[in-house]
């Protein structure tokens, strides 16, 4: 048997054993931990000198080179991050491009030899082919509703295809047309599409930034995603004078100058806050090309249509049931009056609210809720976006004696 003293340096041999060994983990661990905590002050230290930087704030001590550079590209992230990026980013998804079919007649030009030698044969038969047009559109309803231009869809269009920013290609269905604001409102199956948001175009400012963004030459750049250009509000509540009596009527425009190119019609014209204050609709140009004149149809139109339309189903026309003329000379010289403000009723449907209203045949109208007639402009202004129920004022002549009356438009028969 081991002796007691044999025992004792065991047990001291086995104690120093096991302190060296507890040592060794204690001085690993320590290492470690020490490690963890230097990478995590120095972690620390560039996250803040980057902060700093980004600042322009970096402490005093250290590579003043590097701060620079640091601050440098904190700057131009800064910058790509800015409000037009933003903007597009909330309502570009909602501009969708607008493919129109439509079945057009045409000659052949062959014929025209046998016309001109034989006029008296019966005329050739009409043939007729598919064209297609390309435009923009906005997704403005949850239901599905998309507005676009008057003009982009035409007259009996055989087929209309929405195709959205991310490829999705629906038939949609021409709600109603209002060529008055050159405004269409198509309408796809309703789901998970995005919606734009409609901003008040009263509350526009002259020198605002204006971003025009839609799909230009539409699906021949094989690309579904919109073009975005940038400019700013040049003018508001511009008035477009008609070159011959087949142009349209163009009054209370927003003028931009973001280039507008072929296709952008119908497409979006978007605030810094990234909402729709107007429908791209034409440009001035002698080349086709964006000269940075370019007109949307304020968003405030787009509003009371899709008010109209969710409310009645279409859009209600309103009427006066009055056909006015300007005077002149012939006509004052004939009713005996000197003053060439104002216009002659021309025509009145009886029953009608003008007539209802108390005017007749050859009353003469000076002014229209206190604004002198005083061109046809005026007229056409005042009359171009009264609605049904509005209340209009009128002061009148019938044989030299001056009457008012009021006149209650009503809706159009369709």
């Amino acid at each position: 048997m081991p002796n007691r003293r044999q025992f004792f340096w065991s047990a001291v041999a086995v104690g120093f054993l096991a302190g060296a060994l507890l040592g060794a983990l204690f001085l690993l661990w320590r290492e470690r931990a020490w490690r963890n905590h230097d990478q995590t002050e120095r972690q620390a230290a560039v996250e803040a000198l980057l902060a700093a930087a980004a600042a322009d704030t970096g402490p005093a001590a250290g590579d003043a080179s590097s701060r620079n550079g640091a601050a440098a590209a904190a700057a131009v992230v800064y910058q790509r991050e800015n409000a037009i990026v933003a903007a597009t980013q909330k309502a570009a998804p909602a501009v969708v491009t607008v493919t129109v079919t439509q079945r057009v007649a045409v000659r052949d030009p062959r014929l025209r030899f046998f016309e001109f030698f034989y006029p008296e044969r019966r005329p050739p038969q009409m043939r007729y082919q598919e064209r297609q047009n390309f435009g923009s559109g906005v997704i403005v309803g949850p239901e599905g509703f998309v507005v676009t231009s008057a003009h982009v869809i035409g007259q009996a269009p055989m087929q209309v295809t929405v195709t959205l920013s991310d490829g999705v290609d629906y038939t949609a269905e021409v709600v109603e047309v209002v060529d008055r604001f050159d405004l269409a409102l198509l309408k796809i199956p309703s789901g998970n599409v995005p919606v734009a948001v409609l901003a008040d175009s009263d509350d526009l400012k002259i020198g605002e930034w204006a971003i025009a963004i839609g799909s230009p030459f539409g699906q021949l750049l094989a690309d579904t995603q919109p073009t975005v250009t940038v400019g700013v509000i040049s003018a508001l509540n511009r008035d477009i004078v008609r070159q011959s009596s087949n142009d349209r009527y163009y009054l209370g425009m927003i003028q931009t100058d973001a280039a507008i190119n072929p296709g952008n019609s119908g497409g979006a014209l978007v605030n810094a806050l990234g909402e729709v204050v107007g429908i791209n609709t034409f440009i001035f140009s002698e080349s086709g090309g964006s000269i940075g004149i370019g007109f949307a149809v304020p968003s405030n139109r787009v509003r009371w249509l899709l008010e109209e339309v969710r409310e009645f189903g279409h859009y209600r026309q309103a009427s006066w049931g009055v056909l006015l003329y300007p005077l002149t000379g012939e006509i004052m010289a004939a009713l005996n009056i000197t003053d060439p403000v104002g216009f002659i009723v021309r025509d009145i449907i009886e029953d009608s609210p003008a007539w209802r209203g108390g005017l007749r045949l050859f009353d003469v109208i000076r002014t229209i809720n206190g604004v002198p007639l005083g061109s046809r402009d005026t007229v056409t202004r005042l009359v171009y976006e009264a609605m049904v129920g509005d209340r209009i004022q009128f002061t009148a002549e019938r044989e030299g004696k001056p009457f008012t009356g009021d006149i209650i438009l009503e809706e159009a028969q369709r």
